[in-house]
């Protein structure tokens, strides 16, 4: 064939493969994706923390919500069983000795009569306080068949403690208790009186815990309030001794216009047992002061001023405060127009050798204490 490109004696050349059509790959497998963790409980932060650990709220609240502290009727059967419990005690040890023999019997019927004083306190806690007025007439093992398993094991020390004690309880009267050995008596009673006892105790175990947070939050609260009140005092005492330090008016003679006679302290006291609500007291003068001698030229910038404490502060205002080197000139540097209990200024240093507090008005004139600060 013309414009063949194939050789003679050649095979014709066969037509190209269609490509065929891709096999699917095997599919992987698929694994679950995993369920988000839940997120951790957020801790409560350290306020809250601490608020619990004083007030102890949360823990009184979950104690409440059990139901278990608050039933009138079943405080009144432990305070009966815990009775016949003390009773039994005494019985099994006499002081002095019985003459007329063994005293296993009466312990005894007061153990019974302790436990179902307790099993009864259980079931009105755990009911709706539906227990029984008395012990009379109550089924002693009726009320074991009902009680909490667990409650009756944790007293008697075990499950085959506690079905021995079922065993002693089921000898119901005298005369069949006096049937059993002298030894087997003295056990059961003395059994019965352990096991009533630690029955009580385990049933009144939430209002003891309850007693106890009652107490833990008292001391608690009680210790922090004595904490705040040593720091608040100390920090008091601390300021009035760092001001007693810087009081160069402490103990430095002092002079006033006028004497009112009979009343008042002696200069240099500021502090006297006969007049304790000022210590000067002048007459009715015209701009009234009392002066104080620092001894010398001090430098200061600040008084502290207490009015008459008990009554009459409005006769001290309006007060000045003045400076002198020589008692003849004076000079201002602080005044108050309105009544006060305790006046704090301060002002620019100044040197002196005496200052005086001066009412601006016809008066009698009164201060509890005068205070110059360096």
């Amino acid at each position: 064939m013309i414009g063949s490109n194939q050789s003679p004696g050649e095979a014709p050349a066969s037509p190209p493969a269609e490509p065929s059509p891709a096999e699917p790959s095997p599919a992987l497998p698929v694994e679950p994706m995993a369920a988000p963790a839940p997120p951790a409980p957020r801790r409560p932060g350290i306020f809250r923390r601490a608020r619990e650990w004083f007030w102890r709220g949360r823990t009184l609240a979950e104690l409440k919500q059990q139901g278990r502290i608050t039933e009138p009727r079943a405080q009144d059967c432990l305070r009966q069983g815990w009775v016949c419990a003390e009773l039994a005690e005494r019985a099994l040890r006499p002081v002095p000795r019985v003459l007329a023999g063994a005293t296993d019997g009466p312990a005894r019927e007061l153990a019974r009569e302790a436990v179902t004083w307790a099993l009864l306190a259980e079931r009105a806690l755990r009911a709706d306080g539906s227990a029984p007025a008395s012990a009379d007439g109550a089924d002693l093992l009726a009320l074991w068949a009902a009680a909490p398993a667990e409650l009756l094991a944790n007293a008697a020390g075990g499950e085959g403690a506690a079905h021995a004690v079922q065993a002693s309880l089921a000898v119901a009267g005298f005369v069949d208790f006096a049937a059993l050995s002298a030894e087997e008596q003295a056990r059961q009673a003395r059994d019965l009186a352990v096991f009533a006892r630690t029955l009580l105790a385990n049933v009144e175990a939430p209002r003891v815990r309850l007693d106890r947070i009652y107490l833990q939050r008292f001391l608690r609260s009680g210790g922090l309030l004595f904490l705040l009140v040593a720091v608040a005092v100390a920090a008091f005492s601390t300021h009035s001794w760092n001001e007693r330090q810087r009081d160069i008016a402490r103990g430095r003679p002092y002079r006033t216009s006028s004497v009112y006679t009979g009343v008042g302290c002696h200069s240099p006291d500021q502090d006297c047992p006969e007049s304790p609500f000022f210590f000067f007291h002048t007459l009715e003068d015209d701009r009234p002061w009392v002066e104080i001698d620092l001894g010398g030229k001090r430098k200061f910038s600040a008084i502290k001023i207490v009015n008459r404490e008990d009554c009459c502060g409005e006769r001290a205002v309006p007060l000045a405060v003045e400076v002198s080197n020589d008692r003849k000139t004076w000079r201002e540097v602080a005044r108050r127009e309105d009544t006060f209990n305790t006046w704090y200024a301060e002002f620019p240093t100044v040197s002196a050798h005496y200052v005086r507090a001066i009412s601006l008005h016809k008066t009698l004139f009164h201060l509890r204490r005068f205070s110059v600060l360096r």
